[in-house]
């Protein structure tokens, strides 16, 4: 079997100089598929896009203008939209209940415009993700988990826009096209919902959030991304303990919300807050979630599927920004 090489021009000129040594009977091209001028031995559609690699083929093939679309080609659609998505679908377990390559698209007026800045800070529309229909998601999952979470969407759509992973809420399905590797589905097609109680201890205690605990720095070069993923873990701490403490307590835990929506809003205004403020206002959040640390573990604790991206070893979150080892 030839060694397959990822498709760049280095590793090409590498590839012919290696395969110079080889018997001649083994310098035997393969049939090219997609865009010829990306073949040559050793790198072959079968090494680069064959379906046993997904929907974006080998990720060791691309670079610059090597990508999936030109080397590998698209499927040859049927010219009639694809057929309307079942609302019985969410009956079934996820990711069965999602349909692929399918792509819902706003056409002005089906996109479900919402404050989304929780789920992600970039890939907005007009890079505003307090109003917006569409965020930067690495998986479906965090798409799904979204749609589910916003009472406005019905459907969503899962994948990439301008090379970018994306999720398009949307509030109803008429406008559908194909799209290669794009995932869609329904409102309650989605992964199992977590406990509240679990997301908002395992987001707190994770350890990039974690990292921005003493402020700015090159550990947490982001506090806007640091503060996003504290209002998540936040609306989960208020969802898991509404009706459920004491008053004073409960106002505690409404105040490091309305602090931190305040200093989220203070990075855009003119009056910026120091960054001094940051750390007050994270020291604050800690004191509160620390101080619920052995009530909120006794909301039990949930196996995680090492292929939901919502929550790993390193806290359950969106996409939203901070770096996470995973």
């Amino acid at each position: 079997m030839l060694p397959a090489f990822p498709c760049n021009s280095s590793m090409h000129v590498m590839a012919v100089q290696w395969l110079l040594v080889l018997p001649m009977f083994l310098m035997v091209r393969v049939a090219a598929k997609g865009d010829e001028t990306c073949w040559e031995p050793g790198v072959t559609w079968e090494s680069c896009c064959a379906p046993a690699f997904g929907p974006e083929g080998n990720p060791a093939c691309w670079g610059g203008d090597y990508t999936y679309e030109r080397c590998c080609g698209l499927p040859d659609y049927p010219s009639e939209p694809p057929a309307a998505l079942d609302p019985s679908a969410g009956s079934q377990a996820y990711p069965g209940c999602t349909v692929k390559d399918v792509v819902l698209r706003h056409a002005g007026e089906h996109g479900v415009f919402a404050d989304l800045s929780i789920y992600s800070s970039s890939g907005c529309f007009q890079n505003n993700c307090g109003k917006t229909d569409k965020f930067t998601a690495a998986d479906s999952g965090i798409c799904a988990r979204a749609c589910a979470e916003v009472e406005a969407c019905n459907f969503w759509s899962h994948g990439k826009q301008d090379g970018v992973k994306k999720c398009f809420l949307r509030s109803s399905d008429v406008v559908r096209d194909h799209g290669h590797g794009w995932t869609s589905g329904v409102k309650a097609c989605g992964p199992s919902k977590l406990p509240d109680g679990f997301v908002a201890h395992a987001t707190a205690n994770a350890e990039a959030l974690k990292a921005c605990d003493a402020g700015k720095g090159e550990q947490c070069p982001d506090v806007a991304a640091a503060i996003n993923t504290w209002l998540f873990a936040i609306k989960h701490l208020k969802q898991a303990f509404e009706g459920r403490v004491d008053p004073d307590t409960w106002h505690h835990v409404t105040q490091i919300g309305v602090d931190s929506q305040n200093f989220k809003a203070g990075l855009t205004s003119e009056y910026r807050p120091t960054d001094k403020d940051f750390p007050r206002v994270i020291y604050n959040n800690r004191l509160i979630f620390n101080h619920l640390d052995e009530s909120l573990r006794q909301h039990g604790q949930v196996e995680i599927n090492p292929q939901d991206v919502f929550c790993s070893h390193d806290g359950c979150h969106p996409a939203r920004g901070l770096h996470t080892d995973r």
